[in-house]
């Protein structure tokens, strides 16, 4: 069984609810849960903005059933099953979608309908019919405009000099909080380098070591083992603790099997996706246009 949308929930709510009498939201939640026959990792799943999903759909199904006058709030934290609510699991026993709500006018007037400001109304009204959640509609779209940027970002990277991409890294790197202190990372491309790019000292005596590797390719270019073996290699020779491969293309099946192998020194390989992806997450080479803030009740706040 997989995660229904939140309107799947208002059944699985209702029924809880009905069956046990006053919940507190947070029981509610894992009442609902017993009966869906979800896995562990089904329901620890989160999507790309670290938002729980299953939790976050029944707490969406519970706000919609309230704003409807499906359920009630007799005290602070806990949900009951009104009249309505029992009207609704006799009358659609299979379930229902948000614009059933629409025909209690009650609901529309909490949402916002009938208000001089239309453009409010479209997003209060309009909207609630997709399957999606408000706030799962707005990480979607900060998903894929973050995805459209590291693609554009990796164009550019693949455009510009095997330094640009070297001196990139290591910035990267240091917004990870890699490095015992700014002088810690060390650029070394060049002629004589070893086969390595760069150096990190993760202690500030440089006991720690961790060497980087670079590589500008094209994206149909791909990576082998036979490199990784001359990375190692280097590394070796180097006394380094453990290095980090990174290309604007892409690794190799026998190279990322060979990497997951227990190598003394360990390497971590970053490919060109993952590298553009890790820019944009830390505001490597983007800039915040404007930024938006996603509220939502504080329900503690409002608990005794």
């Amino acid at each position: 069984m997989t995660i229904g949308n939140f309107e799947y929930y208002f059944i699985p709510v209702l029924e809880a609810l009905k069956k046990n009498g006053m919940t507190h939201r947070k029981q509610n939640m894992d009442d609902v849960a017993q009966g869906q026959n979800l896995t562990p990792a089904e329901l620890s799943l989160t999507n790309a903005k670290g938002t729980n999903v299953f939790r976050g759909r029944v707490h969406w199904a519970q706000a919609f059933l309230a704003q409807a006058g499906a359920i009630s709030r007799p005290q602070r934290g806990y949900l009951e099953i009104t009249q309505r609510g029992l009207d609704l699991l006799r009358d659609h026993p299979n379930g229902f979608k948000a614009k059933k709500f629409r025909e209690f006018p009650d609901y529309a007037d909490a949402w916002g309908r009938g208000r001089s400001n239309s453009s409010d109304v479209v997003v209060a009204t309009e909207e609630h019919d997709a399957e999606t959640t408000p706030q799962e509609k707005i990480e979607a779209a900060l998903s894929e405009l973050e995805i459209a940027v590291a693609e554009d970002i990796l164009n550019r990277v693949r455009a510009l000099t095997p330094k640009f991409l070297e001196l990139v890294v290591l910035e990267l790197l240091k917004a990870m909080n890699y490095g015992a202190a700014d002088s810690s990372i060390e650029h070394l491309g060049g002629p004589g380098d070893e086969g390595v790019d760069g150096v990190i000292n993760q202690d500030s005596l440089g006991l720690q070591r961790i060497y980087v590797q670079a590589k500008r390719y094209k994206a149909e270019n791909t990576i082998g083992r036979p490199d990784l073996q001359k990375f190692v290699g280097a590394l070796t020779g180097l006394g380094a603790n453990g290095g980090v491969f990174i290309t604007t293309s892409s690794f190799s099946n026998d190279a990322r099997e060979y990497s997951r192998k227990n190598l003394t020194p360990r390497i971590v390989l970053i490919d060109g996706e993952e590298l553009a992806q890790k820019m944009v997450h830390y505001g490597i080479g983007v800039q915040t246009r404007k930024s938006y803030r996603i509220v939502d009740v504080d329900e503690d706040y409002f608990e005794d």
